[in-house]
């Protein structure tokens, strides 16, 4: 898994806005019908936000700045978003994967609000698989560290201490996004309303389970779940209610369900066990290298997750075998890399290139697995079991796998909208059918403290969206990265609202804080696997001025499906 996401931190950039037309709400906005895309229903006045890592932090943090009544939801019960480490695993994954979006298992009540209480063993669950299916334990391993330097890993009005690390350990993360919650009195244990009687601004152990419109009064109505572990009854209460908002930003995160990849007998492998552990596994599940110890140890895939947790477990382990699907042109590109990787790439080279050169000494590579043979017991391990790569070539004396086969993307999507809201933003990152919901998809530590100032600007009426004609220009529209001249458009289009409007003005990120992420990233990830001539930056000299290059391109990896 790739924490976090991205390279330049103002180079990720990706909300998505909703709008629907009509005359009120326009003293400011009102600029014709060639721009319908800024006129809203009703004054956006109430404000729900889904998730509390960095992104729905930030948001959280800008719209209270600016008026807006905001109620932040979170499942589970601290904030910190993917970097909220716990020793719990999540529920494991299923094989094979469900389709995207779908919980079959989920009954909403039929009237709201309603309370239920729930005893270990009701419905065949025990307390705690209730209690962690809800709030999902974030696939966080605690020997974890970024892959990016604080100078573009940290938020606003918390500075790192100067002699903090450049490469940051997932623990001093999770400090540093709990000081930003406190900060901003939306920790789990704040509760600053501007009246006694109003509500809490942050709603932990929260979860959304549902987002519609309401066509009628164009408000977004938020189907809610609550649980609360009674200690002294030893019981779980479940809580259900809706609230109406007027605008909603879903800041959930790609990390929510493991990716299980299609593969001829993976199903059967997964029911085996060895005592009580099974012997195949998604790396959502990984949190200590000791229990691996004099082992045989398969892991699949050549992302983030994968070279990593390999590194992690390379001091004890008998053997590290990756399965390796990515291509690339030539061996030589980086140093581990096997002689039967060398079939034409089918993506730019560089976004494997720094995870595979990354991979242990040790590590034995191997092609992508066909088939798994079935086995004869599912109570002995996997060890006896054979595994058929596509060269034609079998493995076998397999004690453990970890399936590093990243995450599918299952944010939550209300009906009707398209699974990756992003691919249907501007350059400005607006959500183009409707600007009542916006959608946090970009790098939230760098990103987050201008779009969600943009955003708060939009909706309270002292910006205006660009006309359709360039909102539909598919020249402009970035997808999810900005690069360096569109991030400066968006400067440019935030800076001129506030100079027609109102507002305080914005300034890049200092360049100071650019030449160190240049230089880090040469030395740190460029190092013998990817050219200069392959990350692309603008020409700004790199301490000495000899380190040029051109075009903005994110040089840290993802994690996603492609593994």
């Amino acid at each position: 898994m790739a924490f976090p996401k991205s390279f330049l931190a103002f180079l990720a950039f990706g909300i998505s806005l909703t709008v629907f037309a009509q005359n009120e709400f326009q003293t400011l906005l009102d600029s014709g019908p060639e721009q319908l895309g800024t006129i809203f229903h009703h004054p956006i006045r109430r404000v729900a936000i889904v998730g509390a890592g960095p992104a729905g932090l930030q948001a959280a943090a800008n719209l209270i700045e600016h008026n807006f009544a905001v109620r932040l939801f979170e499942r589970a019960a601290h904030p910190g978003g993917n970097w909220l480490y716990s020793e719990e695993t999540p529920i494991r994954e299923p094989y094979p994967d469900k389709p995207v979006g779908q919980n079959p298992d989920l009954e909403i009540p039929y009237q709201l609000p309603v309370e239920r209480y729930y005893n270990d063993g009701d419905d065949g669950l025990t307390l705690n698989h209730r209690w962690t299916e809800h709030w999902q334990p974030r696939p966080v391993w605690y020997n974890l560290f970024t892959n990016s330097p604080k100078v573009s890993t940290e938020l606003p009005d918390v500075s790192y201490n100067p002699e903090t690390p450049w490469v940051l350990s997932h623990h001093t993360i999770q400090r540093h996004v709990r000081s930003y919650a406190s900060h901003h009195c939306i920790n789990s244990n704040d509760h600053c309303p501007a009246t006694p009687s109003a509500p809490p601004v942050a709603s932990y152990s929260a979860r959304v389970e549902k987002v519609e419109k309401d066509a009628e009064t164009h408000t977004w109505v938020l189907t809610l779940r609550r649980l609360k572990w009674l200690q002294q009854s030893n019981q779980i209460l479940e809580e259900w209610w809706t609230e109406t908002f007027d605008a909603v930003v879903l800041a959930t995160g790609p990390y929510t369900s493991a990716h299980v990849p299609e593969i001829d007998g993976i199903v059967d492998w997964s029911k085996a066990k060895e005592e009580e552990h099974y012997s195949i596994y998604h790396s959502q599940s990984y949190r200590h290298p000791e229990q691996y110890a004099g082992k045989t140890v398969l892991i699949v895939g050549a992302s983030v997750s994968a070279s990593e947790i390999a590194r992690d477990i390379s001091p004890f382990v008998h053997r590290i075998i990756a399965s390796v699907r990515v291509s690339f042109s030539s061996r030589s590109q980086c140093r581990n890399a096997p002689d039967h990787i060398v079939s034409p790439p089918t993506k730019p080279i560089g976004a494997r290139l720094r995870s595979l050169s990354r991979f242990p000494n040790i590590t034995e590579f191997v092609p992508e697995i066909a088939s798994f043979d079935p086995l004869k017991t599912h109570t002995d391990g996997i060890r006896d079991g054979k595994i058929h790569l596509i060269n034609g070539s079998t493995l076998q004396g397999i004690d453990e796998i970890i399936l590093a086969t990243g995450y599918q993307g299952t944010a939550l999507y209300p009906p009707g909208s398209p699974a990756r809201p992003h691919l249907n933003t501007s350059w400005t990152g607006h959500y183009i059918p409707d600007p009542t919901l916006a959608y946090s998809s970009s790098r939230a530590w760098t990103m987050g403290r201008y779009q969600y100032y943009g955003l708060a600007k939009v909706w309270e009426g002292t910006a205006r969206l660009p006309p359709p004609e360039e909102i539909e220009d598919p020249d402009t529209r970035p997808e999810v990265w900005l690069g360096e001249e569109l991030f400066r458009r968006y400067i440019t289009w935030l800076n001129d609202a506030s100079l027609e409007h109102g507002g305080r003005f914005v300034q890049p990120p200092p360049i100071e804080k650019i030449e160190l992420l240049k230089y880090f990233s040469v030395v740190h990830f460029l190092n013998a696997t990817v050219g200069l001539g392959d990350i692309g930056l603008n020409p700004i000299s790199m301490l000495s001025g000899q380190l040029n290059v051109e075009n903005p391109w994110d040089v840290l990896v993802d994690e996603d499906t492609d593994w």
